[in-house]
């Protein structure tokens, strides 16, 4: 999740531009190379969406300190929202993750396979995610939807409509299965299946190295 926030932050203004012109990935001359290269912006959009939310559980968790120590009161919704918050920021950020190619992976067999196999097993792999990004997608958005039309609420003291906490789940679920399905796509033309310049920290130093 530090991942996402300060990859985010490290793309700033120049995000549009960087789809682009991406180290080693085809120019997006043609019309499906702009398409994926939409998609690769909008999982930036969601990569910022993801800071906003670790920043917002920051803010909570700070107020709620504070709010206890000086005045000896609680914030009743800080911990409800912070969960809230948390589960947003994993889903929103999922799938700038991916882009980057930063979540955790265990690469032994990989490793030793020989090009023609590690690429076979990599679309293996890549198609399976897709799968169940869609399923998880759906799942996701039918949840919300009932929570929408039965007008479900919290049960803590905010009673927040259940809705609005779930539908940054159902989006960021989405934005992964079109990541991975982007992904998908450009491993099928012989591109690579994500943009490690993007990554940042330690990451961006062994990279270097």
């Amino acid at each position: 999740m530090h991942d996402v926030a300060a990859g985010a932050a490290a793309t700033g203004a120049d995000t549009s531009s960087a789809s682009d012109e991406r180290a080693g990935l085809r120019p997006a001359s043609d019309a499906i190379g702009r398409v994926l290269d939409g998609v690769d912006r909008l999982s930036d959009w969601g990569a910022w969406a993801s800071a906003f939310c670790i920043l917002g559980i920051l803010t909570l968790i700070v107020s709620e300190v504070v709010a206890r120590n000086l005045f000896n009161k609680s914030i009743d919704f800080a911990w409800e929202f912070s969960a809230f918050l948390m589960g947003a920021a994993f889903m929103l950020g999922a799938a700038y993750s991916l882009r980057t190619g930063s979540q955790v992976r265990v690469k032994v067999l990989l490793d030793n396979l020989s090009p023609s196999g590690q690429r076979a097993l990599d679309l293996f792999a890549t198609a399976l995610c897709v799968i169940i990004a869609a399923y998880l997608t759906c799942a996701l958005g039918q949840l919300t939807w009932l929570s929408w039309i039965r007008g479900s609420r919290s049960e803590k003291a905010s009673e927040l409509p259940l809705w609005i906490a779930q539908l940054p789940l159902a989006l960021g679920a989405l934005l992964f299965t079109l990541q991975s399905l982007t992904r998908l796509i450009r491993v099928l033309r012989g591109e690579p299946g994500e943009d490690e310049t993007l990554r940042v920290g330690q990451d961006a130093k062994a990279e270097a190295s």
